[in-house]
């Protein structure tokens, strides 16, 4: 079958005159050049160049040829300047909200690889553990973790299984020791959320009634924080705690803390060419994402 970037190395070689000059030109090795011209000579039957110490000359039926392969080519540059052009069409404001951990971990640092495809899109990021009114307009794509979303007016999609576990600095650790099951977590004192009913704290309430609660923070930010500067341990989700510089992860993900994370957003929101853009890039980013840290996280279906 015709391989049609073979065309590119056709081109290049009789417009150079050598396989060499050729190389330099399309940025890749000669001996790739060579052997892909040969297999597109293979390929279509045709002996496309006489072949000398002094370089490459076309053939009678090469040349022949190369007016068609010119025209493949231009036809190709053209459809390539559409897709730039159309990528430059998309252009407006998306308010995506979000917790704090899923923006520090994978949106923000995705929001420069979006402006590069993207230059005229701008994200409004607004992280919040409150559910923002998608339908009321107060955002246009929502992340959200915890129940599916249920209101008739959202379009849901799962998009993966966030895992949580404890962390503490490694100084603590090397003072304490690595606990050898969930049990032994309760030596470390602890840094827990001010909001005592929350899943986190009410977990540590059954499991580990006698450990102490060293300190509350209201952020994930400063519970980090806190962690950092050896004032004990805590719950984080694993796509925080394991890429923070200083933090060890003291036992495996907590089966009963794992969280369904949703994308969500309206059926007007996502027919916005600008807004189903970023709905698009953030999943493929999230693969990527989830790609690297294949222990720490599962997908069950991305959006």
């Amino acid at each position: 079958m015709l391989n049609w970037n073979d065309l590119r190395y056709f081109l290049a070689v009789a417009r150079t005159g050598s396989t060499l000059a050729a190389s330099k030109q399309l940025k890749v090795s000669q001996s790739t050049i060579s052997r892909r011209v040969t297999a597109l000579e293979d390929v279509t039957g045709v002996k496309l160049f006489i072949r000398k110490p002094s370089g490459y000359s076309l053939t009678p039926r090469g040349k022949s040829m190369l007016p068609a392969a010119q025209s493949v080519e231009a036809a190709i540059l053209s459809f390539s300047d559409s897709i730039a052009a159309e990528a430059r069409r998309l252009a407006g404001t998306v308010r995506l909200t979000t917790v704090e951990s899923a923006a520090n971990a994978w949106i923000i640092p995705a929001l420069g690889l979006l402006r590069a495809r993207y230059p005229d899109l701008r994200v409004e990021l607004m992280t919040s553990d409150k559910n923002l009114d998608l339908s009321r307009g107060e955002a246009d794509v929502a992340i959200r973790f915890g129940q599916k979303p249920t209101e008739e007016t959202l379009i849901v999609r799962h998009l993966l299984d966030m895992q949580e576990s404890f962390y503490a600095n490694q100084e603590l650790v090397a003072k304490l020791g690595m606990p050898e099951n969930l049990a032994e977590v309760s030596r470390y004192p602890l840094v827990m959320s001010v909001d005592r009913e929350g899943s986190v704290n009410r977990w540590v309430s059954e499991h580990l009634p006698d450990a102490e609660i060293a300190h509350r923070s209201n952020t994930l930010s400063s519970i980090i924080a806190s962690l950092r500067s050896g004032i004990g341990a805590s719950v984080l989700p694993c796509m925080m705690g394991d890429d923070t510089r200083g933090l060890v992860r003291l036992v495996p993900p907590i089966a009963e803390l794992t969280t369904p994370g949703w994308m969500v957003t309206t059926d007007d929101a996502r027919r916005q060419p600008h807004i189903r853009a970023v709905i698009d890039f953030v999943v493929e980013q999230l693969q990527l994402w989830l790609a690297r840290h294949p222990p720490h996280l599962s997908v069950v279906r991305a959006a």
